[in-house]
C-alpha cells in the first residue's frame, strides 16, 4: 500500500506543479474596455503644460533614475504628490499648483515604472521597492530636517500606497498623510467590481505568485497581473500594464484593515461624492470599524479624475493638506 502511495504522490506532483505553472504562464491580464472615468482628467486639453516645471532627476540606491517636478513655496512645508494608476506627475499639475498656491513646497513624483523612473516600465526590481525609492526621494531632496513638514499625498493607487506607507515600516517617514479617493483593497466595501471597470486583473496568476511570495519564493513576479482601461501604449506618459510586484508594491498588504489600524499620524481621506470607481459613501463607515481617528472628507459633485482637476476639488484637497500642517 505505501508503495502505491508513492506512485500516486509522484503521479500527482507533476500534475498539480504542471497545472500551477501553467496557470502563471498562461494567465495574462486582459484589457478592458477603454473607461473614461479612469482615462481621462477632465479639461486635461485646455491646460498650459508650458506651466508644468522642469522635469528633474536624482539616484535611487541602484543607481536607477528617479524624475520628479518641483513647485516651491515654504521651505518648511513639503508634499510629496504621487499620481494615480497608469499615470505621471504630469496629470497632478492642477492640484499641485493648488496646493503651492497654499504654501505647500511640492514634489510630484513620477513612481518607478512610470514617466521614465526606473529601468522598466510598469515593473520594479523587488517587492517593496518603491517604499525605499520613497526614502531616497526624502533624503536626496533634503527633506529630512526635522524643521521640515513633510506630508505624503496620493491620488487613487497613489492614494493607497501613501495609505500602505502610513501603516508600513517607513511610517516615520512623514508627519501625516493624505490619501485623495484611494484604492483600499479588492475586498474593501470602498471598491466597486474591478474598480468600476478600471482595472482588468489576471486574478489565477496573481492568487499563485502570491501563493509562491508567501514562501519566500520571489519567482515570475515581473509577469504581468493587471491591465489598465485605456489604450495607450507603455511611454514615459503612460503605464497601462503593471507586473505582479510593481502592483503589490503599490497596495496596503492583503490584510488591508490591519494595515490601516497601525496608522497613527494624522491621516485624512478625501474623496468625490460621485466617484465612478469607488463607494464614496462606505469609506466613513468602514473607517469607523478600522481605524476611527482617520478622517474623511466627501467633495459634492466631484468624479474620480475630477478630484485633481476641478477646482471646488483643489481646494477641499489643499484644505485638508492646511489642517493636518496646521496653518
Amino acid at each position: 500500500m505505501f508503495r502505491r502511495l508513492l506512485i500516486a504522490t509522484g503521479v500527482l506532483v507533476p500534475i498539480v506543479v504542471g497545472a500551477f505553472a501553467a496557470v502563471i504562464a498562461f494567465n495574462a491580464p486582459a484589457a478592458p474596455p477603454v473607461l473614461a472615468a479612469g482615462n481621462s482628467v477632465p479639461g486635461i486639453a485646455q491646460w498650459n503644460f508650458a506651466e508644468l516645471p522642469k522635469l528633474q532627476t536624482l539616484k535611487a540606491r541602484d543607481g536607477a533614475p528617479l524624475n520628479y517636478r518641483a513647485y516651491p513655496a515654504r521651505p518648511d512645508r513639503a508634499v510629496v504628490l504621487v499620481h494615480g494608476s497608469s499615470a505621471t506627475d504630469a496629470s497632478m499639475l492642477k492640484l499641485a499648483q493648488a496646493l503651492q498656491a497654499a504654501g505647500a513646497s511640492v514634489y510630484a513624483i513620477d513612481l518607478r515604472g512610470h514617466g521614465g523612473s526606473g529601468t522598466a516600465n510598469g515593473d520594479v526590481s523587488y517587492l517593496g521597492q518603491l517604499d525605499d525609492d520613497l526614502a531616497d526621494l526624502v533624503k536626496e531632496l533634503g527633506l529630512d530636517k526635522p524643521s521640515v513638514h513633510r506630508t505624503l499625498m496620493g491620488f487613487s493607487s497613489g492614494g493607497g500606497f501613501a495609505l500602505r506607507i502610513a501603516g508600513g515600516r517607513q511610517a516615520a517617514l512623514f508627519n501625516d498623510y493624505l490619501a485623495i479617493s484611494p484604492y483600499i483593497g479588492q475586498d474593501s466595501p470602498t471598491n466597486k467590481p474591478n474598480s468600476g471597470g478600471w482595472a482588468g486583473v489576471a486574478v489565477p496568476r496573481v492568487i499563485a505568485l502570491s501563493l509562491l511570495s508567501s514562501i519566500g519564493l520571489g519567482w515570475f513576479q515581473d509577469l504581468p497581473a493587471v491591465h489598465f482601461a485605456t489604450d495607450a501604449k507603455p511611454s514615459d506618459r503612460r503605464t497601462p500594464v503593471y507586473s505582479f510586484r510593481l502592483a503589490a508594491s503599490l497596495q496596503l498588504e492583503r490584510d488591508w484593515r490591519g494595515v490601516l489600524a497601525r496608522i497613527t499620524a494624522p491621516t485624512e481621506i478625501v474623496v468625490g461624492a460621485n466617484d465612478e470607481l469607488f463607494n464614496a459613501d462606505q469609506f466613513k463607515p468602514m473607517l469607523q470599524t478600522v481605524n476611527p481617528r482617520i478622517g474623511v472628507t466627501i467633495v459634492p459633485n466631484e468624479t474620480h479624475l475630477g478630484m485633481i482637476a476641478d477646482p471646488p476639488a483643489t481646494a477641499a484637497i489643499a484644505a485638508a493638506w492646511r489642517k493636518l500642517a496646521g496653518d
